[in-house]
């Protein structure tokens, strides 16, 4: 919804006529929306892929189409830059991934004198982009920690009740002290899986919450010392994929992976948060 308005304030802006669709987190569903987008010869087609492998037959549905294919927040399996995909605009999740482990790495090895515990995934959806390149970060740091185990995995679907529902899973499946640390890929999942946890009394794990995202209501946990570290992958697309699209049409050449960096908050780094969430809060802002 955040980036849905941010897209829509810059075409109004820029003076393009923006025609939308929500897949509402169905992959099937954005494929189909996509092709029909297409059906209507646009001059560029905009999508941020929910899954990475499903919604790959859209590079070759907009070579047919003659319309030039950018992809934001998301990745899919193709390599932009070549036919009609001209461009990837996303943050490194990868990168996500490893700040998270590293914080976890962190948190245990303080807790135990060395770096050993378990950990519980609120997983956003198993085929997304971010989720598999968050994956890969995550995993590449935790070769080095054998005695650090994901000891249960689930997805939430990247919504506030999926976490709650997934967090309370856990908590009944893992008595106090069988879980060291909660990882989540969204805010919305952090937020639900606090509340879950919150409600069912088990503030040993407040404090030992790492998690993806970076929205307002987690920049507030963080503050409050909830989350021990938040990553921000915020949804604001809309300036740079119209100016890429308006360069497109322009016949201007366009670079074929733009990265967006990512800011970390850190409970142990207090006043960093809380400056930043004052901005959010003075500016209106949700990212």
């Amino acid at each position: 919804m955040t980036n849905q308005k941010d897209m829509e304030s810059w075409a109004q802006k820029l003076g393009v006529k923006l025609i939308s669709t929500n897949a509402n987190q169905d992959p099937a569903k954005q494929l189909a929306d996509a092709q029909s987008l297409l059906a209507q010869k646009p001059k560029v087609l905009i999508v941020s892929p929910l899954d990475s492998q499903a919604l790959v037959p859209i590079v070759a549905a907009a070579k047919r189409a003659n319309v030039p294919l950018i992809t934001i927040d998301r990745t899919i399996n193709a390599t932009p830059g070549e036919g009609m995909y001209v461009q990837s605009i996303a943050q490194s999740h990868v990168e996500s991934g490893k700040l998270l482990a590293e914080k976890t790495v962190e948190l245990l090895t303080k807790k135990y004198g060395s770096p050993k515990g378990n950990v519980v995934h609120v997983q956003g959806m198993a085929g997304a982009s971010p989720v598999v390149d968050a994956n890969q970060g995550w995993d590449e740091v935790m070769a080095k920690y054998p005695e650090i185990k994901t000891v249960a995995t689930s997805d939430a679907g990247f919504t506030k009740q999926g976490g709650i529902k997934v967090m309370e899973d856990f908590l009944q499946r893992f008595p106090k002290g069988q879980i060291d640390v909660v990882r989540t890929d969204y805010s919305d999942m952090t937020v639900g899986a606090i509340q879950a946890i919150k409600a069912a009394g088990r503030e040993e794990l407040l404090g030992y919450l790492v998690g993806e995202g970076g929205q307002k209501l987690a920049v507030e946990a963080v503050v409050a010392g909830d989350i021990a570290r938040e990553t921000q992958t915020p949804p604001f697309f809309g300036e740079l994929s119209l100016h890429a699209a308006l360069d497109v049409i322009a016949g201007k050449t366009v670079p074929t992976n733009v990265e967006v960096p990512i800011k970390v908050f850190d409970a142990d780094k207090q006043a960093e948060a809380k400056q930043y969430l004052d901005e959010m809060n003075k500016n209106g802002l949700e990212f």
